[in-house]
């Protein structure tokens, strides 16, 4: 009796080991064709944008933006500025201007505004957006190797102190207009000033809508917070000190994306990593 038990468990475990490593092989071939996705050449332009509205930046960010974009991503790019009809853009980018909302005036007016980009009628295919303030300190290719048959964001920054937050942060996105235009379609369809005050701003709208088969997380270790993750070597959040005070940018090995929330902008930062890179 002995000897069929011990035969059976043995046998047992053999299927289980065989089992894990089909498992194993079947992850390793999915993981080799991610990679090959995303390390394919990059041809021609990518369709990048950038929103800018109001009096909240000068044109500096634009420009500087268009620059960083260029310089990171093989092929370069066709630059899209959404903004106010009466905003002159340099005939080397592509305006489309912004409809004027009745929303309520202040810092977060202009936040609802990046709504418009998923009106696939201004803009109809795949397209990288970025917030003005942001640095881009590395090579982006690897996100035009993502799906758009997805949305990808970054998980919002809350994430730093909240293990399980799961909305995104809408300073970077790649999606298909096309293919997310009910997101533009949803807004419409409901009260304006109701949703507007519903949420606090467009990213916790994008959060609410967005569910778990189209939403995509950009890694975090590519894009992070400068104030939180990279400014003297990143906040300890149980402690709430900085990590390496007085160090200004540390910059890490794989981050290729600064998000510069809240304050301070990068004009108003004297370190030498974002003048080599915010320019």
């Amino acid at each position: 009796m002995t000897s069929k038990h011990e035969k059976r468990l043995q046998r047992q475990l053999e299927l289980e080991q065989q089992e894990l490593e089909r498992q194993q092989a079947k992850e390793n071939k999915r993981q080799q064709k991610l990679m090959a996705q995303q390390e394919r050449p990059v041809n021609g332009p990518v369709d990048c944008a950038c929103l800018i509205h109001g009096k909240g930046y000068d044109w500096q960010y634009v420009e500087k933006l268009y620059n960083m974009l260029n310089r990171s991503l093989t092929g370069g790019v066709r630059f899209h500025v959404y903004t106010e009809h009466d905003r002159s853009v340099p005939p080397h980018m592509h305006k489309h201007i912004l409809d004027e909302w009745p929303i309520e005036a202040g810092p977060r007016s202009s936040w609802w505004y990046k709504i418009q980009l998923f009106d696939p009628a201004k803009f109809d295919g795949n397209l990288l957006y970025l917030d003005l303030d942001t640095v881009i300190a590395r090579n982006l290719d690897w996100i035009r190797g993502l799906s758009t048959k997805y949305f990808w964001a970054p998980k919002d920054f809350r994430r730093l102190w909240r293990n399980n937050h799961r909305g995104i942060n809408s300073s970077v996105m790649w999606w298909d207009t096309r293919r997310c235009s009910w997101i533009w379609e949803d807004f419409l369809n409901k009260e304006m000033m109701q949703t507007t005050r519903k949420f606090y701003g467009d990213q916790e709208y994008l959060s609410s809508i967005l569910d778990d088969k189209l939403r995509r997380y950009l890694p975090e270790e590519r894009i992070q917070s400068w104030r939180w993750e990279i400014k003297d070597g990143g906040m300890d959040f149980k402690r709430r000190i900085y990590l390496k005070p007085g160090q200004g940018t540390c910059l890490q090995p794989n981050t290729d994306v600064l998000i510069f929330h809240g304050r301070p902008k990068p004009h108003e930062v004297r370190d030498d990593v974002i003048n080599q890179n915010w320019c």
